[in-house]
């Protein structure tokens, strides 16, 4: 495996830490979940989407936030036109990383106990050798790289 940089997803602390290389990227979850690939980690998300953050909200005991964003594009499930995708997560600056307006790719896990993995659009990109303007450009296109093949996998267990 060629030697890539590590990158958390999600800006302050997501659940996946992924390590991309060439056509290649490893994860990990936090708590001793299984290890997945790219395409592991797109096929283990119930919903990824990019859009606008609309709305962030504290929940109820103040470590859970919600966050709604308003989809200009969806990338899974790809069935569906949604208009808007609600997310919870427990990162401490969330008011300030989702700041209403912001543009951000997200990606949903498919178990509640696992934080979602965002890409915000002015961000720099994960490394220095990346061709994307920004973070949120080079997520869409580590998604886009990663959907054919993700189809095929199932996501069984934490991931």
């Amino acid at each position: 495996m060629a030697a890539g940089a590590a990158v958390l997803l999600g800006g302050l602390t997501a659940g996946i830490l992924l390590i991309p290389a060439d056509d290649e990227g490893d994860g990990t979850g936090s708590g001793g979940s299984v290890s997945l690939s790219a395409e592991g980690v797109v096929a283990c998300s119930t919903s990824i989407a990019e859009g606008r953050v609309a709305k962030v909200e504290q929940l109820a005991g103040g470590k859970r936030f919600r966050v709604l964003l308003t989809v200009e594009r969806t990338y899974k499930p790809t069935d569906e036109a949604r208009q808007r995708l609600t997310f919870t997560t427990e990162e401490p600056d969330a008011e300030a990383y989702y700041r209403a307006g912001v543009r951000m790719l997200v990606l949903v896990p498919s178990h509640e106990n696992e934080a979602p993995s965002t890409y915000r659009e002015g961000d720099p990109p994960p490394n220095a050798s990346a061709e994307s303007k920004d973070r949120l450009q080079w997520g869409r296109a580590w998604v886009q790289k990663a959907l054919p093949a993700a189809k095929g996998i199932e996501c069984s267990g934490k991931g």
